[in-house]
């Protein structure tokens, strides 16, 4: 009856998500000059593909006005330096900083800063008039023409990233416990997870099959008391690679590899009775109620960590007219996938 270190596994349904999402805006106000061909609703962009280009001109215009002012009042540093060297010979060792230009010095080093500074930060306007990709991903909205006039922050298009997607996931106190994890929020160690794996299953296509792995635990229950866990899904696992793609928005069924429990005891559902007991047949060929010590009660099986041997004939089916020391003819069930021997019973 003894199955061994077994892991109970735990189903769950969820929602696929995009793991990540970028909003593409513009720093900058301008004129669109250009819009990508890639930058289209459903098409596939690279990190750094130019999506985006603004006009330039009045910002090449800027630059230049900027390193205009900064040769302007670095000349005038100069001629201030000069003028302090001739200012400071034959003064007393306590004339004033004014009259050895000390603050004017000061005043225009300070001044060549600024338009330094203003000229850098020109440059850099200059730069974000071209927008890129900021992840490898997929557009799904497009909110932007070429010869339109956007203001700052204007939204441009969206898109999500390909590489990983999630799964969010309700668990009640018990799963999270089976799973172990009831102190667990990060399960990310070095950037791998290491959480609990997860095989999803497509509603649209069952033999369509993804691997995952629980990373973290949300910190609050929903309106009905559940827990949340994120499944995060890699499409370039070695397994995933060979599958389709597991596109945002679908919903799948989600089976969680729970930790393993040593002594593992299962039996189908359908054996179990009230009470946490099940009906046995001994060698007399004569009912038997035992009581077990149920784990969990999954889809189809009911896990125990005690309560049966391993030459126990379980009864599986209806329970009516059963009682303690009846005497009944057993028809062996089909049971590859339990360690207890699961017959019906065919006649009293």
């Amino acid at each position: 009856s003894v199955v061994g270190n077994e892991a109970i596994p735990i189903f769950s349904r969820g929602r696929v998500s995009a793991s990540e999402v970028r909003q593409i805006t513009n720093e900058v106000p301008g004129l669109v000059k250009r819009v990508s061909d890639n930058l289209k609703k459903g098409a596939r962009v690279k990190e750094g593909d130019l999506l985006v280009q603004l006009d330039e001109q009045p910002y090449i215009l800027d630059i230049a006005q900027k390193q205009a002012d900064l040769d302007r009042v670095k000349l005038e540093l100069v001629k201030i330096k000069a003028k302090a060297i001739v200012a400071q010979k034959g003064l007393q060792e306590n004339a004033s900083e004014y009259a050895r230009h000390i603050p004017q010095v000061r005043h225009a080093s300070s001044q060549v800063a600024a338009a330094e500074a203003a000229l850098s930060y020109a440059k850099k306007q200059l730069k974000k008039t071209t927008i890129n990709a900021p992840i490898d991903g997929k557009v799904v909205e497009l909110t932007i023409t070429e010869g339109e006039y956007i203001n700052a922050t204007s939204s441009l298009a969206k898109i999500y990233g390909t590489q990983t997607v999630d799964v969010r996931l309700p668990l009640n106190d018990q799963q999270i416990e089976i799973l172990g994890l009831a102190n667990e929020n990060d399960l990310i160690f070095e950037g791998r997870p290491i959480g609990p794996q997860v095989t999803l299953r497509s509603y649209q296509n069952r033999d369509s099959r993804w691997l995952g792995f629980i990373t973290r635990t949300e910190g609050e229950r929903d309106i009905n008391q559940l827990i949340y866990v994120l499944a995060q899904v890699s499409s370039d696992a070695p397994f995933n690679s060979a599958q389709k793609p597991l596109l945002p928005g679908s919903f799948v069924e989600a089976e969680i590899e729970g930790k393993p429990v040593n002594n593992l005891q299962i039996i189908p559902r359908n054996a179990e009775q009230a009470n946490n007991t099940v009906w046995v047949i001994d060698e007399n060929e004569q009912l038997r109620r035992k009581i077990v010590d149920i784990i969990y009660r999954g889809k189809k099986q009911a896990y125990l960590r005690s309560g049966l041997t391993k030459n126990d004939r379980v009864v599986t089916g209806s329970f009516h007219l059963m009682a303690e020391g009846l005497k009944v003819h057993a028809a062996l069930s089909s049971s590859e996938l339990f360690p207890h021997k699961t017959v019906s019973v065919a006649s009293q």
